[in-house]
């Protein structure tokens, strides 16, 4: 184990077990306050994250040590064999350490752990969270921390006070040992259980309850549909007449039980639908629920059907009614329909003339209208032909030589303008006229077209000579800026030789100072250093002599409080007396008073956090004397120089070198970019000016060759033009003498066909009044109708013939046909009142099947939910009788496990019967060590009776083999209540080891109470160590009994200084044996 600034110890401890196991027995050895107990703490700490005796006293939490430096971790390492594997675990609590820049000037560190196996020969991490980890320990040792601290730590006077405890004292420590909750969670699970099962119980009986008050709600419902039934209906129903409804319909009394019956379910049959006991009621055997609503079922079965009967009848009576109705309801309407025929026959008959005399005229009317269409069309043919006359006559005279229309025409004719003259003489129109036309049009086109691109090409020409003119003057220019481009590239050319010959010393400039800068910078940093190293080591020397000072102090303080300390338990020993340190009787050497004053704690306090202070201060000042001078060794190594003020001239010159040289490189970028420019324009003015020499040359060629062409051009328009002013003008007129020409062609065709067709209308006009009978046209005319009094003609004899074809279809029907054969006398009894009454009678009647329905639909949703409801009875009296069997043997089962139930005769819970076996066995395996230690005198013996009216099962006597009695523990002196609290340690160790699964506990700790035993007890109980011993076993004793020192060579030492305690291995041979 190693421990590092955890407990009273300050520095890092190392403990070597190996030669503490090879002895088997090893007393832990120190004095009072050095921290013996805390080495036990750091083991239970390692493995558990907590000690036994700050968890017992409930202090506070294992954490950084008081006298350990304020910045060094807490930790605690701990390497252990556990089931044939080996583990080691580092752990460290929560702690606070020193921090300048929190604002409560501490930092919070959390708890760390981690846990390693070896395997292998290598460590292998297996975890590093407190949880897992937790786990993981707990399974290979087999123990938790409570265990633990009880089986392998027996602790300064706990098993004394478990021998003189009471049961509830006993159980409680006996269960952290056994981990017997299991058995306290099986009472509190039998006592839910129990209330629950009481609970479903009562649930049962309610819902019992429920069921019944539904069956009286389901017999008071089926008691209603009967009292709503037609009189006839319910003189079907049992009881109906005598009034015993309830007891002829139901069966049994309606104010039987409520609650469930536990009779089974066969001891009575639930009657088949429709049938009932003889008597009418079940028998008191056959009285249970499920009985009950079986008679309801086939009672309302019976209602129902009851019902049925009612419903069917009353539709075939409201069917017949309908029909009787709907047939005086026909024959009525028959009888109207007949008399209103017969009066519009009458009515039509008187109009029998007028139709006569309607269809000869629209006879005639339409032999008419066929012959006018030949008259009119005849005529129309006729002013067609005239109309077409004058027109080819005006377009004749329009073309004649004395006109100016002719004239010009004859012009654009030209040499064919002799057809022109031929045909107008002949009055007629020829094909070779219209392609004279055709042809001077085309050629009147020809010359626009060749005229317009003339026109075009001359626009063309005047743009190139504008253009031609614009490059001479852009000529001129472009070689006027080439002159003065070539002058100013010589000056740039000039100016640029003479900035590269004065920086050809760059890189030597720049290296100068840049070594100059360094040089300063370091000898500044060399100055401050010397200056801060000066006032460090003054301060270092004021704060060391402080913390001398302070230290001191403190021993001398110690020194005082221990003497005073010392004197003051010696004035208070007493011979025969036991010590109340160590329990010894014997006081050799006992401390004398000492002068000087009394220190308190307070003062001693005071002291040592001067001296911690001091100690801090000293430590700060020295840090910061160290860091400036390996500060200004580090300048001195980077090139610092002394004298400051030399460094500084150099530096300035080297500042300007390089300033100037960098004016003159910036000059020279400029210069050289000029130069560059100014070549690259000179090149593109000589390039611009070979450019413009070329296009200035292209343009004048091409402008004397387009002045040529137009010149021709004009020239060869001017004799084609026949003496129009223009080819636009030309073109105008062929268009127009084209158009009319054209139009003198189409009329001229057109009185052709127009002289035709009037021919050929006026013969068929002379046939079709030969084979009319009409004597001519004028008497057609006059037996044509207006087209509206045609039509109103029509339509009026179509009409008539309609309904005189209606009246008479009808009259010839059936119905008509036994309406004619009708007596008076039937006539008579169509009348209205009665009507009224058999409309009546079928409403009753519709009423009565309508409600009888209602009425059965309410009935048939009523046995739905009757035999749901019933489904269920058989289901609940069964769930009720397990209900009350469940919470009997329940309720039966968690009394006697609580000790509630009076056949609980030793008043045991189940948790205290079982830790009672368990103690049982404990007090067997003490005594084997208890008869050892007490020369076979004691044993210790369980027993299970009461006292005081406590609990029973956790007790515990003395068989004093002298005396043959049995008495109670409290009766042993001191040192026998030692040591035979040291057998039942010793044998709760045994049995606990043996519960969590036969983990083998090499290794127990025996914490003080040795002082109380005299020299013969003594020796055997530490026969009865060393027989632990043999058996493979290693045993710590803590003690600081100067007789343990004497009898136990293998120590393992723990010193305290003022500055912490600290651990020593002393290895030697064991002399009691």
């Amino acid at each position: 184990m190693e421990i590092t600034a955890f407990g009273p110890f300050a520095g890092h401890e190392t403990v070597d077990f190996e030669a503490l196991n090879a002895a088997g027995v090893f007393l832990l050895n120190g004095e009072t306050g050095s921290g013996k107990t805390s080495v036990l703490d750091a083991i239970c700490f390692a493995l558990y994250g907590t000690g036994p005796t700050t968890a017992a006293k409930g202090g506070r939490k294992a954490g950084h040590s008081d006298h350990a430096d304020p910045h060094t971790a807490p930790r605690v390492e701990l390497e252990f064999t556990a089931s044939g594997r080996r583990w080691h675990v580092s752990r460290t609590p929560a702690w606070r350490e020193p921090s300048t820049r929190a604002a409560s000037g501490w930092s919070e560190r959390h708890a760390t752990v981690l846990l390693r196996e070896l395997v292998d020969g290598e460590w292998s991490e297996r975890g590093y969270r407190p949880d897992d980890v937790g786990q993981m320990i707990h399974h290979a040792i087999g123990l938790d921390r409570e265990q633990f601290t009880q089986v392998m730590m027996l602790p300064q006077g706990k098993f004394a006070r478990f021998l003189q405890a009471g049961s509830k004292d006993r159980e409680e420590l006996l269960e952290t040992l056994f981990g017997t909750d299991v058995y306290a969670r099986i009472q509190d699970e039998l006592k839910v259980r129990a209330d629950s099962a009481r609970a479903d119980l009562r649930e049962a009986e309610a819902e019992a309850e429920r069921t019944h008050d539904q069956l009286e709600r389901f017999r008071d419902r089926v008691a209603l549909v009967v009292e709503h039934l037609p009189s006839d209906a319910q003189e079907s129903v049992p009881g109906h007449a005598d009034g015993a409804l309830a007891e002829g319909l139901f069966g049994g009394n309606r104010r039987a039980t409520t609650g469930m019956s536990d009779a089974p379910r066969d001891g009575g049959r639930t009657p088949a639908p429709g049938t009932f006991p003889a008597d009418g009621a079940p028998t008191a055997e056959d009285d249970t629920a499920e009985v009950r609503w079986g008679h309801l079922q086939a009672s309302c079965r019976l209602v129902e059907d009851t019902l049925t009967t009612a419903r069917s009848q009353a539709a075939e009576d409201h069917a017949a009614a309908q029909q009787q109705l709907a047939q005086l309801q026909r024959t009525q309407e028959q009888a109207g329909r007949y008399a209103r025929l017969e009066h519009q026959r009458m009515e039509l008959a008187q109009d029998a003339d007028r139709a006569e005399t309607t269809v000869a005229r629209l006879r005639d009317h339409q032999a008419a209208s066929g012959l006018r269409e030949m008259i009119t069309g005849a005529q129309e043919a006729v002013a067609t032909v005239s109309a077409a006359a004058a027109r080819v006559t005006g377009l004749r005279e329009g073309l004649a030589v004395s006109s100016a229309s002719g004239t010009t025409a004859r012009r654009v004719l030209g040499d064919a303008a002799t057809l022109l003259d031929e045909q107008l003489d002949r009055g007629e129109f020829s094909s070779e006229l219209r392609d004279a036309v055709v042809a001077a049009r085309e050629t009147a086109r020809a010359l626009v077209e060749r005229a317009e691109a003339a026109q075009r090409e001359h626009q063309d020409m005047l743009a190139q000579q504008e253009r031609l003119t614009v490059l001479e003057t852009e000529e001129h220019r472009v070689r006027e800026g080439l002159g003065a481009a070539r002058t100013e590239l010589a000056k740039s050319e000039q100016a640029h030789s003479a900035l590269l010959a004065g920086v050809k010393d760059e890189a030597l400039v720049r290296d100068r100072a840049r070594a100059c800068r360094d040089a300063l910078a370091a000898s500044h940093e060399y100055a401050q250093a010397r200056s801060v190293e000066e006032r460090c080591r003054s301060a270092y020397e004021q704060d060391e002599k402080s913390r001398r000072v302070a230290a001191l102090r403190v021993e001398e303080l110690e020194g005082q409080r221990y003497a005073r300390a010392a004197a003051s338990l010696a004035e208070e020993l007493s011979p025969g007396h036991p010590c109340p340190v160590c329990g010894s009787t014997e006081h050799p050497e006992p401390a004398s008073a000492t002068s000087g004053e009394d220190v308190s704690a307070e003062v001693l306090d005071r002291a040592r956090a001067a001296r911690e202070g001091a100690q801090a201060a000293a430590d700060r000042s020295h840090a910061a004397w160290q860091d400036a001078r390996d500060t200004a060794s580090q300048a001195l190594a980077r090139g610092a120089d002394p004298d400051l003020e030399a460094v500084v001239q150099r530096a300035g010159a080297a500042e300007a070198a390089e300033a100037e040289l960098d004016a003159r490189l910036s000059e020279l970028e400029r210069t050289a970019t000029t130069l560059a420019s100014t070549r690259d324009r000179v090149a593109q003015c000589e390039a611009a000016l070979a450019r413009k020499v070329a296009d200035v040359t292209a343009a004048r060629t091409r402008v004397e060759a387009m002045a040529e062409h137009d010149e021709q051009e004009r020239a060869h328009l001017a004799a084609s033009l026949r003496g129009f002013p223009s080819a636009a003008s030309f073109l105008e007129s062929a268009e127009s003498l084209s158009d009319t020409v054209e139009v003198w062609d189409t009329e001229h065709r057109v009185l052709e066909r127009a002289r035709h067709e009037a021919q050929s209308a006026e013969r068929a006009v002379e046939k079709a009044l030969e084979a009319s009978p009409f004597a001519s046209e004028d008497a057609v005319l006059r037996a044509i109708l207006e087209d509206r009094d045609a039509a109103e003609l029509t339509a009026w004899h179509e009409k008539w013939t309609r309904d005189v074809a209606r009246v008479e279809a009808e009259l010839a029907t059936q119905d008509m046909q036994r309406a004619a054969r009708l007596s008076e006398e039937d006539r008579a009894q169509l009348t209205d009142h009665a009507m009224e009454r058999a409309a009546a009678r079928c409403r009753d009647l519709e009423e009565l099947r309508d409600r009888l329905t209602q009425q059965l639909g309410g009935l048939h949703a009523l046995r739905r939910d009757l035999d749901a409801a019933a489904a269920d009875v058989p289901a609940q009296e069964a769930a009720h009788r397990v209900a009350r069997e469940r919470a009997e043997r329940l309720g039966g089962l968690a009394d006697v496990a609580t000790a509630t139930s009076s056949e609980n005769t030793l008043r045991m819970t189940l948790t205290s019967f079982v830790l009672a076996a368990k103690l049982e066995h404990v007090a067997a395996v003490a005594s084997e060590h208890l008869s050892r230690m007490s020369s076979g005198r004691f044993t210790l013996v369980h027993t299970d009776q009461t006292r005081g009216g406590g609990k029973s099962g956790l007790g515990l006597e003395i068989d004093d083999s002298w005396t043959g009695a049995r008495r109670g523990t409290e009766t042993l002196s001191g040192g026998e209540s030692f040591f035979t609290s040291l057998a039942l340690a010793l044998a709760l160790a045994d049995v606990v080891r043996a519960e969590a699964g036969g983990q083998e506990i090499d290794t127990l700790f025996v914490d003080e109470g040795f002082g109380s035993l005299d020299e013969q007890t003594l020796e055997q109980v530490l026969e009865t160590l060393d027989g632990l011993r043999r058996d493979g076993r290693v045993i710590g004793v803590v003690s600081h009994v100067s007789e343990m020192k004497q009898r136990i060579d293998t120590q393992l030492v723990v010193t305290k200084t003022p500055q912490g305690s600290h651990l020593a291995v002393t290895a030697g041979p064991l002399t009691a044996q």
